[in-house]
């Protein structure tokens, strides 16, 4: 799942690989998709976000950039807004994949909120 451009990205490098899984596309970011993210993240259909923010580009959507961001720390999803954290995240997701450790990825199987919120 992710944004239009993201996932035609994902498709150009993947194409049909069979033991690739594509889940649905979303608009473009400016064009709401990253708003659909976030409602898709709220009702618990995303339990990790790998989301990669220009920091040398404004951004004419950066409200919703914002937004994305805000509420993934809100329901505590798993986060990775840069390539190296995506790195280290895809290298737990395999081992814990691999070894069947729930436990290791929670916001892939549980709703999870963050702790400030009950504060």
């Amino acid at each position: 799942t992710g944004t239009n451009t993201t996932m035609s990205m994902l498709r150009e490098v993947f194409g049909d690989d069979p033991s690739v899984v594509y889940g649905p596309s979303c608009k473009s970011g400016p064009l709401g998709g990253d708003a659909q993210l976030v409602a898709l993240a709220v009702t618990g259909q995303v339990g990790g976000c790998i989301f990669f923010i220009d920091p040398m580009d404004a951004h004419p959507h950066s409200a919703d950039i914002e937004c994305l961001v805000r509420q993934g720390n809100v329901h505590n999803i798993l986060m990775a807004n840069n390539p190296c954290t995506a790195h280290i995240i895809m290298n737990t997701f395999r081992v814990a994949l691999k070894m069947g450790r729930m436990e290791m990825i929670p916001s892939f199987f549980f709703d999870l909120e963050s702790p400030s919120v009950g504060a």
